[in-house]
This record gives structure tokens, C-alpha cells and sequence, in this order.
């Protein structure tokens, strides 16, 4: 490749370099050369753009405009509306916003807040070859780092197995991997089952163990016992849960300093965020390699308090009991959701309960329900919860199961129908006397926002995050709050924070003290100041 890079520059500095010339054929020349062809052709891709963006960033617009006006005035006519158009962009609030979070954020994430890691991982044992333990191995795998995937029998190994291949084939396919880079990879997952006598020796040699397994405290508990029978002293049991507490799951083990809690988020391979849950015991140096294999993994990485729903799904908890409320109270799914993509979020938030599955939805909203500090209290209420599990219990656990609040039976249907024995569910739920069917989309989209920014806030306030720059990063890379409105702290400096409190505080008038606003919040109002310097 260097050669050949060379000997190109010559010729090209020599003049005998002859430029490949493209033959256009009769439908380029039209779409090019013709002033309706290139009119058709800028409307469709606008079209396009517009369905994509939803007319949220300004930046794909005004590349439109500066490849027209190349393609029609020519080049330089082009680059003088670049140059303008991008002076202009420069200083939009969108630009500001995806600035402080996806660039000057996810470099900051990318440094490791516990110090360099010497030592590093290069073993790591995945318990569970599930989706999220599959998941775990591919993006370790994919970083040359030496997979144990181990699952009880050869049924649950070859899912997973077959899902790291499957997704592997796909990149190869579209040539994002070499053929040496895609075997490479599948070489560095070795497959381990229970009867297996073997899986203890390769233990043995595994710097790291992740658990991806069932989320139940027992099951943690025999893992943690069964691990450190096995594996060496120094390595770290790192567990996926969600939910449960890691300073728990840490009690019944002999070494609780190596273990922490890595919270990764489905689909593993898309999902960019990992949220690094250390326990009040676990040390240091076990906190930072457990931060540098997920920079190493490719994620961006912030530390979480190990606190109930940790961050992203404490401040999800309130969101959803809210989209919940407002179905009980009359709001039409479908326009719950249109309200929240119309908001920025790429999905409604019934389809996320769905997406994400009813019954780890159930799960987690269950698991923050409780007396404060610890649990969320009365930012908790505003729904009868017991829907999902009546939801769950009749079999409607989401897409994953074919129905949900929305039927997902027919492959083909790009709009999902309502699932209508849901429906008849949610009857039997209705609120005796508050409705929302004459709330706007934007109302809708506010009422649900706000619960989920106001958790946000006590997360900062309760050192649960450490700054608002890892509350963005969480929220922007967790649950795809909308990148253009830079996280919910950005979003909250935009509309200025006693703007956000008389919104707080009127529908608290409404609807109870789950809408009361945080005294971080009060005091950023009271003050004039933003949670973002700059």
C-alpha cells in the first residue's frame, strides 16, 4: 500500500498521472446536468434528510445547500456558501450542545478518572452467553482481548456463538472487517460449558470474570462463591446487573476489593455507554482496569454511585411510571410516542418499555420504588405500576415476545398496530378522575422530560453522578436522549433553570410533589447560574 501510495504522488507530480473519468450514464446526466433532474434529486434527498433529522439539525440542510450551489455555480461559488454556512453553524445552540457532550464529553469519558493501568486485562470470563453476555464477548473480542465464554450447556454457548458470528459475518459482508481481522476475532472467543471439565483450568488463567447472568440475588451470590473458588486472587468479578446492589453482591465474597459492578447497555454492540459501579469496598486499582477495559472495549465510560437504578435507569424509573400515568389517565399511546419524537428521542416511550422488554421494565421500575434517601420515594408515584405486571403476566413482555403494548406478530407491518388485548388491560387501570386526552404532544413530551431531568438533578445533587458533564454523557449515550439538546443539563441551561422550575412547580399544583423541583435546581434559579460554564 505504501509502494503503490508513492509511485501514485510521482506521477502525479511528474503530469502522468491521468485521472479515472467517470462515463455518466443517461440518468446521471439528467439528474446532473439538467436543472429539473438536479431540482427532483435535491427534493428527494431533502425529503430524505428531513424524515431523518425531523428537522432537529440544521447541519445536513446546509450541506444540501453548499453541494447544490457547487454542483450549479461550481467550486469555489460552493466553498464561499461552506465557509459562510459554516461560520453561521458554529454558533447554533445544536452545535454548542454537541460540542460540550459528544465531543469535549466523550473525550473526557475516554480518559480514565482512576489513574493509568499498568497491569492491564487480557483475559476476561464471560458467565451467560445470552444476549448480553454474546454482546460482552463480541466488543472484547473485537479489541483483542481473550474471550471465556461460558454458558451451562452447548444450547446456550451456540446462541451466543452463533450471534458473535452472525454479527461478524455482517461487517465482514459489508467489508468493515478483513477476512484476517474476522477470523482473528472469532479465535479469540472460546466457548465453555458447565460439564466441561476443562472451563475450570481456563479460569484459572482469567484476569477478569463478567457476569451477564439471571437477575436475582441468589444467583449473584452462588456466582460470587463459585468464582473465587476458581479463579486467581487478583481477578476482578465484575457483574452486569442493572439493578441490584453491588455493595450486596459483594457481601458474601472473600475479596469484596475486586468486585465492581460494569453495567453495560442491550444491544451491547450499539449501545455506547458503560456505566462502572464501584461498591464502597472495591479498590481503586480494580475501578480504573475495570474503566480501561471499556475504553478498550470502545465505550464511553462514567462512574456510578452504587445506588439503586445506578444512574441512567434511576432517572429512567420516573420517566417511564410518567409515560404510564399519562396512559392511565387517557393519552393515546401513539401520541405519547409522536410527542416524544417529535421532542428529539429517537423512540416513544411506550416503545422503549416494549423494546427493552416489560419485564425488565417491571424490574427496574420495582426496584426504585421505596422510602428516600435510598429509594426514590414520592418520585416514584403518579401511576398504578402493577399494570406491567399485569401486562407481564398475561405474556405481553414486548417485541421479544411478539406483543406488548404494541403487536409485533406480523414481520412485514412497518407500523406496529396497538396490541388491543392491552388496551383491555389498561382499562381496568384508567385513573377514577384525572385525563390527559387534551394534552398536546409538546404537554405530553414536557410532563415525561421533566421527570426524567428532575432525577437527573438529585442524581447530581446525591454525588450519585460526579459532574453534569457525565449526567449528559449518560443520558445523550444511555437512553439516546436527544443529541442536539447536548443531555438534560444542557437542555435545562437552554430554557434557563427558573424557567424549569415554574414548569416544576405548576404541575406539582396539578399533580403531587413527584413534579417538586430539586433544591439543586432552586438554587441554580435563585442564583442565575447554568449547571455547564460554557
Amino acid at each position: 500500500l505504501e509502494r503503490t501510495a508513492i509511485a501514485t504522488a510521482l506521477q502525479a507530480a511528474e503530469g502522468s498521472l491521468k485521472p479515472r473519468t467517470r462515463k455518466p450514464g443517461w440518468m446521471d446526466w439528467f439528474l446532473e446536468e439538467t436543472s429539473a433532474g438536479r431540482y427532483l434529486m435535491f427534493k428527494k434527498v431533502s425529503e430524505k434528510v428531513n424524515k431523518t433529522t425531523k428537522g432537529k439539525y440544521p447541519a445536513p440542510p446546509a450541506i444540501l445547500e453548499c453541494v447544490r450551489t457547487g454542483l450549479e455555480s461550481g467550486h469555489v461559488a460552493g466553498s464561499k456558501v461552506e465557509r459562510e454556512l459554516f461560520g453561521k453553524l458554529a454558533t447554533t445552540p445544536e452545535s454548542a450542545a454537541m460540542r460540550g457532550t459528544l465531543f469535549f464529553g466523550m473525550n473526557a469519558a475516554k480518559k480514565n478518572s482512576y489513574g493509568q493501568v499498568d497491569d492491564k486485562v487480557q483475559t476476561i470470563a464471560v458467565l451467560g452467553a445470552g444476549l448480553m453476555g454474546a454482546g460482552i464477548a463480541e466488543v472484547s473480542a473485537a479489541k483483542d482481548i481473550r474471550v471465556l465464554l461460558k454458558d451451562k450447556d452447548m444450547r446456550g454457548l451456540s446462541k451466543g456463538e452463533s450471534m458473535i458470528s452472525r454479527n461478524l459475518a455482517k461487517k465482514l459482508k459489508k467489508k468493515r472487517l478483513s477476512a484476517y481481522q474476522h477470523d482473528k476475532m472469532l479465535a479469540n472467543v472460546i466457548g465453555l460449558t458447565d460439564d466441561k471439565a476443562s472451563w475450570h483450568r481456563h479460569f484459572s488463567q482469567a484476569d477478569m470474570v463478567i457476569e451477564a447472568v439471571f437477575e436475582e440475588m441468589s444467583v449473584k451470590h452462588k456466582i460470587v462463591r463459585e468464582m473465587e473458588e476458581v479463579v486467581p486472587e487478583s481477578c476482578i468479578i465484575a457483574s452486569n446487573t442493572s439493578t441490584l446492589p453491588i455493595g450486596e453482591i459483594a457481601s458474601v465474597a472473600k475479596r469484596p476489593q475486586n468486585v465492581v459492578g460494569m453495567h453495560y447497555f442491550s444491544p451491547v454492540d450499539k449501545m455506547p455507554l458503560l456505566e462502572v459501579i464501584p461498591h464502597s469496598g472495591t479498590s481503586k486499582e480494580v475501578c480504573a482496569k475495570a474503566v480501561d477495559v471499556g475504553i478498550r472495549q470502545g465505550k464511553t465510560v462514567i462512574a456510578v454511585k452504587d445506588v439503586p437504578g445506578f444512574y441512567v435507569n434511576r432517572c429512567l424509573g420516573p420517566f417511564l411510571a410518567e409515560a404510564v400515568s399519562l396512559l392511565q389517565q387517557g393519552a393515546d399511546p401513539l401520541d405519547i410516542n409522536a410527542s416524544l419524537t417529535k421532542f428529539g428521542f429517537m423512540v416513544g416511550g411506550i416503545t422503549l418499555a416494549d423494546e427493552v422488554g416489560l419485564d425488565v421494565t417491571s424490574h427496574v421500575v420495582n426496584n426504585l420504588i421505596g422510602e428516600q434517601p435510598k429509594f426514590l420515594g414520592v418520585r416514584m408515584e403518579g401511576a398504578d405500576l402493577s399494570m406491567i405486571e399485569a401486562m407481564v403476566k398475561a405474556g405481553f413482555v414486548g417485541r421479544k415476545s411478539g406483543k406488548g403494548f404494541f403487536d409485533y406478530t406480523d414481520d412485514k407491518a412497518k407500523k406496529k398496530p396497538i396490541n388491543p388485548e392491552a388496551l383491555k388491560i389498561l382499562k381496568d387501570f384508567q385513573h377514577p378522575t384525572k385525563s390527559a386526552k387534551g394534552l398536546s404532544q409538546d404537554q405530553l413530551a414536557e410532563q415525561m422530560v421533566l421527570r426524567f431531568v428532575s432525577e437527573a438533578i438529585h442524581c447530581l445533587e446525591d454525588g450519585i453522578i460526579s459532574s453534569a458533564l457525565d449526567g449528559d454523557v449518560g443520558a445523550v449515550f444511555g437512553v439516546a436522549f436527544p443529541p442536539f439538546l447536548g443531555g438534560p443539563f444542557r437542555w435545562i441551561d437552554k430554557i434557563g433553570p427558573s424557567v424549569a422550575v415554574e414548569k416544576m412547580e405548576a404541575l406539582q399544583k396539578v399533580h403531587g410533589d413527584m413534579f417538586a423541583p430539586p433544591k439543586l435546581l432552586l438554587e441554580h434559579a435563585k442564583a442565575g447560574t447554568k449547571f455547564h460554564s460554557q
